[in-house]
């Protein structure tokens, strides 16, 4: 059946709790293996991984370990039903090596960001234009722009987004709460990507 999930967890282990909460908000249907219970489970993951490594799904026949909504956004099916999506309201480029040196990063990776929207969740977490973000929770962002859209894609109304931020030669924590019931904007409140650029919205 496509999209059967399997996840192989251990009881009481906080970050498989947080993944099997992200999959109940999305209303996936999902089996659970717990490898203190069932030595099959255990086995499995040896067989896949060479060790017992938890959380860890399986989709189909691709393995995905650890908590990690990037790659969740990006494999995981989307219900008929999936709901509203969420805009972060800022437009942002891939950082390059000129990006990287201009603004005293060590390599490039991550994402610039351009014009923020007024209002929007990225300018009520106090995003700014010319930030970098290199990091979506504990993830390394080093898939660019297409990660980062995948990544604001697969949140919903409600959820929030911990994004860890390069500014003025320090890092900073940034918490971007999606709200529940988007505002209204108008067409005249959306900034176009300036194409010269290379900016997309998200």
């Amino acid at each position: 059946m496509a999209g059967q999930i399997s996840v192989f967890i251990r009881a009481g282990d906080p970050e498989c709790e947080a993944l099997l909460r992200y999959l109940d908000q999305r209303g996936l249907a999902y089996t659970t293996r717990d490898v203190t219970a069932d030595p099959s489970a255990s086995a499995i993951l040896f067989g896949r991984l060479g060790r017992v490594a938890v959380p860890a799904l399986i989709i189909d026949d691709r393995m995905i370990v650890g908590f990690d909504p990037v790659q969740l956004a990006r494999f995981l099916p989307r219900p008929d039903d999936d709901g509203p999506g969420v805009s972060f309201g800022a437009a942002v480029r891939a950082v390059t090596i000129d990006i990287a040196k201009d603004r005293g990063l060590p390599a490039a990776f991550g994402v610039e960001v351009g014009p923020v929207h007024e209002a929007s969740p990225a300018a009520e977490a106090a995003i700014r234009t010319g930030d970098v973000i290199t990091a979506i929770g504990g993830y390394t962002l080093t898939g660019g722009a297409e990660q980062f859209r995948t990544a604001v894609a697969g949140r919903r109304p409600g959820d929030t987004m911990i994004l860890t931020v390069w500014r003025d030669g320090a890092f900073v924590v940034c918490t971007v709460e999606f709200p529940r019931e988007p505002a209204e904007t108008t067409a005249s409140a959306e900034t176009p990507p300036a194409e010269d650029r290379g900016d997309t919205d998200s």
